[in-house]
């Protein structure tokens, strides 16, 4: 045996959020409070009642105050006190071994401390299903609650809560082999644990260490474990912790083959165990199965065929499968050194029923083999029992030494498959949490980078002319704006600067994040050109914005130059003097009068993206007059560009011109409907290709 189930209890013990328990510790103090307490206080002190009877075993008042505090809290609609209630009856039923009741309870409490957002609790009742399974001998179910408890407990900075789900993981991976695991967890609980100077808690962790040690077959180090933690456990005269000191200790004898050693051991282990006045069944079984197993090894059959029985009748009564596999597997080893094979394999069938309750039944086909082979012996003793006696005598001696050659052979076989499954289980789950620590290492850096995309989303929008200044200095006009993904390559800038109102479309290289960097630069450009130097010709802004960009990105004509650029079209009205003047990138300019339209065309070159001197030339600054009703539009490529109808083909440019002519004398908010809504039919179940921004404004 390594731990007991009493560990298990003290770590749920220290899962209680320790709210409820701080101020008030005994009971006559709560009592006293009871009268003068508002209603959801009431509810605390009856749940607080209820958990200290049932820390003095005293299951009648537990459950009276736990009914009390359940039907006052929903009275109240005090999630948090039904939730807490629900895990007191876990804790009561797990008192008396009732696993399968306690899991009922522990799962019913969770959605109650959800509500409540109530994370300690959430966690506790994680933990209790984790304490409930583990007893159960489902360590599968066990180790996924306790790290659910453990993740929980992790966002409160509850150390010592932490500390104690670590435990729970020490238990677990133990009993799964996982000896390293195991190690790993006992002593990261192990260091909370000393610093918050429970010493009771270190004595039982360095005991769970040396039990890992001694599975590995480190019986040294798992002698000085123990004997570290007998020796804080006399000191703090623990007797049931020195119990199950006593009991590892029987363990390490029995390994090492000297039997009444390991008997004196588990002797006094009982002893203790005895005196602690725990109805605990699991335990008991643990000490029945231990003395009979010495018992066997000593070959004092009636004896270990007493204490075997014992121990499976409790390991029955717990309907714990953990608990029964190794008495059943004793019992099957007792008779058959006796000569009883048929209740030898009576009892192997009962093992092998209880290992596939835990393995998955990797063993049933052998098992019916056995079956088959044994019932057709049977028949054979029956044929030879019509001859004569001695023919009898000699066939039955033959019959049993095939029948005890047959079970060797199986019994090995199937320890041979049990150990090739357990291993290749081992190697499956050591790929799976590989897999799992590397799932979430990717799904932690891909929030992250989510998490700055997103930042990197509000900067942007914060970077945006406001709904507000747009109709402040352009009242008749409207933005579409339709970024492909979280952050984007094109954006939009309007200033006032004197009597003249600068407009500009810019689609910067790429979209997304390399899109959404180049947007920050192009931004800085512009202000730089007409704020800091007061520049309003468009044409000039962009000859000044292409020199600081070749500067800024050390833009030179060889191969390992950077080529990003942008391409715009930049608008500057004079609406007093209903003038306008006009520059593009690449980017041109529609004005729309009289049902009518005409095209300013851009400039074949970009702002940016490197060319040769000879090839760069100022860009042309367009003056236009203005009547009014006029509608101007200028846009990036991406409208025009995104692929959908029918035949999946691009939108293109002469579409959006009839669009737009067909809309124009409509009011600016209905053409920003009429548009947005176009492309979306148009693009369909699609994806979008690009970045989409088209700007209307009406003299």
């Amino acid at each position: 045996m390594k731990f007991t189930r009493k560990l298990l209890f003290l770590f749920f013990l220290c899962s209680i959020s320790a709210s409820l328990f701080a101020q008030q510790s005994k009971i006559d103090s709560l009592m006293r409070l009871i009268s003068s307490a508002a209603d959801t206080q009431q509810v605390n002190i009856y749940n607080q009642l209820a958990n200290q009877y049932l820390n003095l075993s005293d299951q009648k008042k537990a459950t009276v105050y736990i009914a009390k505090a359940k039907e006052l809290a929903t009275k109240l609609d005090f999630d948090k006190g039904i939730g807490f209630a629900i895990l007191m009856e876990g804790k009561a039923k797990d008192n008396r071994s009732s696993f399968d009741s306690a899991i009922i309870c522990y799962r019913q409490s969770i959605p109650y401390f959800d509500r409540a957002n109530d994370i300690a609790n959430k966690a506790a009742g994680y933990q209790g299903l984790g304490n409930a399974y583990w007893a159960k001998g489902l360590s599968d179910k066990a180790l996924n609650n306790y790290m659910i408890a453990l993740n929980l407990r992790e966002q409160t900075s509850d150390s010592f809560a932490i500390a104690c789900s670590e435990m729970g993981l020490g238990n677990v991976y133990s009993d799964l082999h996982k000896f390293k695991l195991s190690i790993k967890y006992d002593q990261l609980a192990m260091d909370i644990m000393q610093h918050l100077g429970e010493k009771k808690y270190v004595s039982w962790i360095l005991n769970n260490i040396g039990a890992a040690y001694m599975e590995n077959g480190d019986t040294a180090i798992a002698t000085d474990y123990y004997m570290k933690s007998i020796v804080i456990k006399e000191e703090l005269k623990d007797i049931y912790g020195l119990s199950t000191s006593y009991s590892n200790m029987g363990n390490i004898y029995l390994r090492q083959k000297e039997y009444q050693k390991a008997l004196d051991y588990y002797n006094l282990s009982l002893k203790y165990r005895m005196q602690t006045n725990e109805n605990n069944d699991r335990e008991f079984s643990d000490s029945y199965n231990e003395i009979g197993s010495v018992y066997l090894e000593m070959k004092n059959y009636p004896e270990a065929e007493k204490q075997l029985k014992h121990s499976i009748e409790l390991g029955e009564k717990i309907h714990s499968y953990e608990q029964l596999k190794n008495p059943y597997l004793s019992m099957s080893k007792l008779n058959s050194e006796q000569g009883d094979y048929k209740n030898a394999f009576e009892y192997y069938k009962k093992y092998h029923a209880a290992m596939d309750s835990l393995l998955n039944q990797e063993s049933n086909k052998l098992v019916n083999e056995m079956s088959a082979k044994f019932e057709s012996e049977k028949q054979e003793q029956q044929i030879t029992a019509q001859q004569s006696e001695i023919n009898n005598r000699k066939r039955s001696q033959n019959f049993l030494l095939i029948l005890v050659a047959l079970a060797v052979v199986l019994t090995f076989a199937m320890f041979r498959n049990y150990r090739i499954k357990q291993k290749a289980n081992e190697q499956l789950e050591e790929k799976n949490e590989l897999i799992a620590v590397q799932k979430h290492i990717v799904e932690e850096k891909n929030k992250d980078i989510t998490d700055s995309i997103h930042y990197a989303k509000r900067i942007q929008q914060a970077i945006l002319p406001s709904m507000e200044m747009q109709k402040k200095v352009l009242p008749q006009s409207f933005v579409l704006y339709k970024p492909k993904d979280i952050v984007s390559g094109d954006f939009f800038w309007m200033e006032q600067w004197g009597k003249e109102t600068i407009v500009a479309a810019i689609d910067c290289t790429g979209h997304g994040v390399p899109g959404a960097f180049m947007s920050f630069v192009a931004y800085s450009l512009l202000n730089e050109a007409v704020i800091e130097h007061g520049i309003t010709q468009p044409g000039i802004v962009l000859n000044e914005m292409r020199k600081s960009l070749n500067r800024m990105l050390r833009q030179k004509n060889d191969e390992t130059a950077l080529k990003d650029g942008m391409d715009i079209a930049v608008c500057s009205f004079d609406l007093e003097n209903n003038t306008l003047q006009y520059a593009g990138a690449y980017n041109p300019l529609w004005l729309l009068r009289n049902g009518k339209l005409t095209e300013y065309k851009a400039d074949k070159q970009p702002v940016g993206a490197f060319m040769d001197s000879e090839e760069i030339v100022p860009f042309t600054n367009n003056k236009i007059s203005l009547q009014k009703g006029d509608v101007i539009y200028i846009f990036t490529d991406g409208y025009a560009d995104q692929f959908g109808g029918n035949k999946g083909k691009k939108f293109k440019y002469k579409p959006l011109q009839e669009l737009l002519l067909s809309i124009c004398d409509q009011p600016m908010e209905e053409q920003h409907k009429i548009l947005d809504q176009s492309i979306e039919e148009w693009k369909g179940n699609l994806e979008q290709v690009d970045d989409i921004l088209v700007i209307g404004i009406r003299v």
